[in-house]
């Protein structure tokens, strides 16, 4: 009975659709620890690296097929920290805004004034940056090649890794953080971490998962659909347990999209408007809900919203006057912690290293200047424009969730770092994989 219902979600071995699902599932596995862990890191990128070189069929294909627009994308977001280390003349390299500190430096350690460098104040930094974009370059390369079958294939990947991702979490949360972290550090034992080394990305991937475990296709059996809506309400509760606020807030997009589906499901006449606004209802209800009704771990989560206190603006503050500091040029991706100390304010310091600007345009303002907020901003641009394409039947609602998750992950930006994070950046470049999904139909 089980090989039976799984059968249409299980691909052949050899094909690109598993390679591309077992690069997610280990990036959950490994990716979530950040620059701390690059050997894990590591592991993720090596084996995109071979998924590339098994598939080099497929990323020809790519090039030669997939819109104009994302290849560029693709290629200069992936060149960005390239560019950054190619050394430049001494003559271009001094006149460089914000490198007073720098030639000061040099000076002392008297290297000769004619000598050549790069962009990027720390070229180490900007080539761990590079790195971190092969993985999800190559799950856009290999992905956007994919049938739809292919790609709803991926979707369940990623719920089977969120649901075993959440039942490391019970595990964490039974032994009160004594067992079951990966990760060192600060950890609280009431607090769900899963693969994760801080509560808001763990919060945002098990957001992304509720998104896309809500797109894919209905299945018709009945027992499917009872363990697709088991799997939906853990992978809700599991962004509640990780007592993350901003991923508890996007939480409720997730409930209007799953809200919208399941009317349009009921009344499919129904019109865009009226999905959204019935959608966005539900998600109220289940708010006012969990409020009035939860008790003990679902309390403590929700009761973080009574205290919100925050260093993030003064970290922003600083952050804003740094990147003016460095504007337009910025100082090399990777690179914000070793130049934010110079402008963080004597008010502002704390025991605690800022060592991100927790806001994610700032940052990438600080380390890319205008060059990668004019990249940012043209993703934007082609995100909309793939989801504003007209589809019929339900891959319409695949392309939705893509881009819903898209635009909670840009939200969760202004608060956090979540694409700072190998295992979501892997996530985002599926959700980008299927938003660029071929017209072809499904095998």
């Amino acid at each position: 009975m089980a090989t039976r219902l799984l059968s249409p979600y299980i691909p052949e071995y050899r094909s690109p659709a598993l390679h591309v699902a077992l690069l997610v599932m280990l990036a959950v596995a490994l990716g979530g620890g950040g620059l701390a862990y690059a050997l894990n890191n590591l592991i993720v990128q090596l084996s995109a690296l071979l998924i590339i070189a098994f598939h080099k069929d497929r990323a020809w294909q790519f090039f030669r097929e997939a819109p104009l627009a994302l290849r560029i994308l693709v290629v200069l977001s992936v060149a960005l920290p390239l560019v950054q280390i190619v050394p430049l003349p001494a003559s271009l390299w001094h006149n460089m805004p914000g490198r007073d500190l720098v030639r000061q430096s040099f000076e002392l350690a008297e290297i000769p004034a004619y000598s050549w460098f790069p962009l990027s104040v720390d070229t180490m930094r900007s080539v761990v940056a590079f790195c971190g974009t092969l993985a999800p370059a190559a799950i856009i390369v290999i992905g956007s090649t994919l049938e739809r079958d292919e790609l709803t294939q991926l979707g369940w990947a990623l719920t089977v890794a969120a649901l075993a991702a959440f039942l490391l979490g019970v595990v964490q949360l039974a032994t009160a953080g004594n067992s079951g972290l990966i990760y060192d550090g600060r950890a609280d034992g009431d607090v769900l971490y899963a693969t994760f080394a801080n509560r808001n990305s763990a919060g945002m991937f098990f957001v992304l998962a509720v998104i896309v475990q809500t797109a894919l296709p209905i299945p018709r059996q009945p027992i499917a659909q009872m363990l697709r809506l088991g799997a939906f309400a853990i992978l809700a509760v599991a962004v509640i347990l990780t007592q993350s606020r901003s991923s508890m807030v996007l939480l409720l997009v997730a409930g209007a999209f799953a809200g919208a589906r399941l009317l349009a499901m009921r009344w499919p006449g129904l019109k865009l408007g009226w999905l959204a606004g019935a959608g966005t209802l539900i998600a109220a209800l289940l708010a006012v809900l969990a409020v009035t009704q939860s008790d003990g771990r679902m309390r403590a989560s929700l009761d973080r919203f009574s205290d919100i206190s925050t260093d993030r603006p003064a970290m922003w503050e600083d952050g804003l006057y740094a990147a003016g500091r460095y504007w337009p040029a910025g100082t090399g991706m990777g690179t914000f912690d070793e130049v934010f100390q110079i402008d963080e304010s004597l008010e502002h310091i704390s025991p605690r290293r800022a060592g991100r600007a927790h806001n994610d345009y700032i940052e990438l303002g600080i380390e890319a200047g205008i060059y990668g907020l004019v990249l940012l901003a043209a993703w934007f641009v082609w995100i909309g424009w793939a989801a504003l394409q007209s589809l019929p039947g339900e891959w319409r609602w695949m392309r939705a969730g893509a881009a819903i998750g898209l635009a909670c992950i840009a939200a969760q930006s202004l608060l956090d770092y979540p694409l700072r994070n190998q295992t979501l950046l892997c996530v985002a470049a599926l959700l980008v994989a299927i938003l660029a999904s071929r017209q072809g139909r499904p095998r």
